[in-house]
């Protein structure tokens, strides 16, 4: 179940990604990956957010499952947004049209969870030596 959701996230998420090329508007998101290592159970993060469009343009940038952050802008060409988080799975950010109905652009901030990764010695079974 897990998985087909993140597939189908995916698949929006170059849907949109198509959308907003299609329509010249591009979406920049620093940083993209956020690495956490086996102690950590977070990311704390400043975000930033930067969009261009070829002509004016009226929209409203939104994180996927935070509905409190929400930054428009009207007839504008350009913007750009900064907003420190906390979060422990990857996020999304959207660039959606003013009605909130059509996604023109999309970014995710990935997380990565450090993998243990356990060094096995290379032996062989046997040593003229042993």
């Amino acid at each position: 179940m897990l998985l087909l959701a993140g597939a189908l996230a995916s698949a929006r998420g170059a849907a949109a990604a198509a959308a907003g090329s299609a329509s010249g508007i591009q979406l920049n998101l620093s940083p993209r990956v956020c690495t956490l290592t086996s102690h950590d159970r977070q990311c704390e993060t400043q975000v930033h957010a930067e969009w261009r469009s070829p002509h004016p343009e009226s929209l409203c940038l939104l994180i996927l499952g935070r509905p409190e952050i929400r930054r428009c802008w009207e007839r504008e060409q350009a913007g750009a947004y900064s907003i420190d988080l906390v979060f422990a799975d990857d996020l999304t950010v959207e660039l959606r049209e003013a009605d909130l109905q059509h996604i023109l652009a999309s970014e995710t901030l990935r997380v990565i969870r450090e993998a243990v990764n356990y060094r096995h010695r290379r032996r062989q079974p046997w040593s003229i030596f042993d």
